[in-house]
């Protein structure tokens, strides 16, 4: 069977190669029945890189492609008999799905920019733009890794996870950006019903000020007119009314004076 190491070798020198070249990913292994005398029965199991499903596998050779729940992983296996001294070379052709698409990048920076600009008149915009700096940030390291190429196999696959982890964390703040988006479009009609409800109100309270003070000041008027209305009569003015006392008074007064007149003009011989 052929040892770890061996394929490791063969795996290294052709991810280098297929990520410069934008190829697939081969694994090799060789397996070897070092008896000089007998024939053996080998049996052949290799697990895949958790990343890896059946479809990704682009060819298997004559290898059987099997799923380990305990693993969580896909491997191909077979058993060989060979021949004293006999060797078998293994090749599994792969997809290499260790890369994020530039167009899935493209699209996550530009909805942060897009989330950011729709919140620039409201009082999310700081919010929203430390969330686009930590996007562009997590999505230019992504690049970074991506444009330069680990030549380790080991390093390859893991830079893709690391950029996967940074990827859920960009999806993380693009959804913190866009209830952002949510919550300034609810507090917009909020924020106007409570401005109309304040009109109303000030305007209300202004209402029953002027109200009070032009009551107060027609009371004020009322009281002046009758202190002061039989004191000082306009021009054209009449008398000012008389009490009854008075007027009684005036006429007896009058009645003596029309008597005494009368008399005056009676006969001489009535004057004596």
């Amino acid at each position: 069977m052929a040892r770890w190491h061996k394929r490791v070798c063969v795996v290294l020198l052709l991810l280098f190669f297929a990520a410069e070249a934008q190829a697939n990913i081969v694994i090799r292994a060789l397996i070897v029945n070092p008896s000089e005398e007998q024939e053996r029965s080998v049996p052949f199991k290799s697990y895949l890189p958790k990343e890896i499903k059946p479809d990704n596998v682009v060819d298997k050779g004559d290898l059987e492609i099997m799923f380990d729940p305990a693993e969580g992983a896909y491997y191909v296996h077979k058993e060989y008999t060979l021949a004293p001294k006999e060797t078998v070379q293994i090749e599994v052709e792969l997809e290499d799905v260790w890369q994020v698409p530039q167009e899935e990048i493209d699209l996550y920076r530009d909805e942060a920019k897009s989330l950011t600009k729709a919140l620039m008149k409201t009082d999310y915009y700081e919010r929203a733009t430390y969330l686009q700096n930590s996007i562009e940030t997590k999505l230019t390291q992504i690049e970074f890794r991506q444009r330069v190429v680990n030549p380790n196999p080991g390093g390859y696959i893991s830079d893709y996870r690391e950029n996967v982890k940074l990827l859920e964390s960009v999806k993380v703040d693009l959804a913190a950006a866009r209830s952002l988006i949510t919550e300034a479009k609810e507090i917009a009609p909020m924020l106007t019903w409570k401005l109309i409800v304040a009109v109303v109100i000030f305007l209300g309270i202004l209402g029953l000020i002027f109200f009070f003070v032009w009551q107060r000041q027609i009371k004020s008027l009322a009281e002046l007119s009758e202190d002061y209305g039989g004191v000082h009569e306009g021009p054209g003015a009449g008398p000012a009314p008389e009490k009854g006392e008075v007027r009684e008074a005036r006429e007896e007064k009058k009645s003596e004076i029309e008597d005494i007149e009368e008399r005056l003009r009676g006969r001489p011989e009535d004057r004596t």
